[in-house]
């Protein structure tokens, strides 16, 4: 069978999906975590490790000749981002929220526009005796982390190892960018009201690209919401439930993931892993 890419997800920010994440990675041998939570990675924090290389993401964006534009407006009209903006008799000016798609060069009639790489991020890569890590890390005051997050994925779809891809928190577009070449996505929840509503919309973002889901209850106990009934709706199944911890959390804060001391963490990860494992091979 290839080697499983599970994603792990969550609607909810601070649910406890990198302490899944790096149990993992501390669990699991010959694991590659992926950190794809590019505007505020965390995994080589949390797991103390020191980059071994990076690379540069770049981003194709516009460059206008001004001696043959002739501000007919066509590039901005089909700008579908609104990247293109004109002014007065001033040519075409390029935003922040290019995606660089480059339509407005194959729209342009007098080839006025090229393409340029701008620097928007960068893919870090570490490893030590136990972990290896590809992290994606989207530049300060860049808006827009979905190409780093593509960057980060590709790299780590070109090492043959399983991986771990730790998305983005939320239900948009960088946290389906993180999922979506996934073989299976585990979505981590708690059983709050904020849970339930984002558990709701991370199953609605999910479930329609065909795989294999599961949802573990994290810090189960703090709070009664039907996460059951949800889950029940969508059939999905439940693969765990975990305890509110003050010990988890006080571990946590310091930079250790509970599977690295906590037995039951340590077998329920084992068993959502052989989980995923038999229902993507199937």
């Amino acid at each position: 069978m290839p080697n499983l890419t599970l994603a792990i997800a969550s609607g909810k920010g601070g649910t406890g999906k990198s302490s899944f994440a790096s149990s993992f990675g501390v669990t699991k041998q010959g694991i590659l975590l992926v950190d794809a939570d590019v505007e505020e990675p965390n995994l080589a924090l949390l797991l103390n490790l020191k980059p071994l290389e990076s690379s540069l993401v770049n981003l194709r964006i516009p460059a206008i000749n001004k001696d043959v534009c002739t501000k007919c407006d066509k590039c901005v009209d089909a700008c579908r981002f609104g990247a293109l903006n004109i002014f007065g008799d001033n040519i075409p000016m390029v935003n922040d929220l290019c995606h660089g798609c480059g339509l407005c060069s194959l729209v342009c009639p007098t080839k006025a526009i090229s393409e340029i790489e701008k620097p928007i991020g960068e893919v870090r890569h570490y490893l030590s005796k136990n972990v290896e890590l590809l992290e994606g890390r989207l530049a300060l005051g860049m808006p827009n982390p979905v190409p780093v997050i593509e960057a980060v994925v590709d790299a780590a779809m070109a090492v043959e190892k399983p991986r771990i891809i730790d998305c983005a928190p939320g239900t948009s577009c960088p946290m389906v960018a993180g999922a979506r070449r996934a073989d299976a996505v585990l979505l981590v929840t708690e059983p709050t009201p904020f849970g339930l509503a984002d558990l709701k919309l991370a199953l609605e973002a999910i479930v329609p690209l065909n795989k294999p889901v599961g949802v573990v209850v994290n810090k189960y106990g703090i709070a009664s919401e039907n996460v059951e009934e949800l889950c029940k709706n969508w059939n999905v199944p439940i693969l765990g439930y975990f305890p509110f911890s003050k010990h988890v959390a006080a571990s946590y804060a310091k930079g250790i993931p509970p599977a690295t001391y906590d037995h039951l963490w340590q077998q329920r990860i084992s068993d959502i892993w052989n989980y995923f494992e038999e229902r993507v091979g199937k």
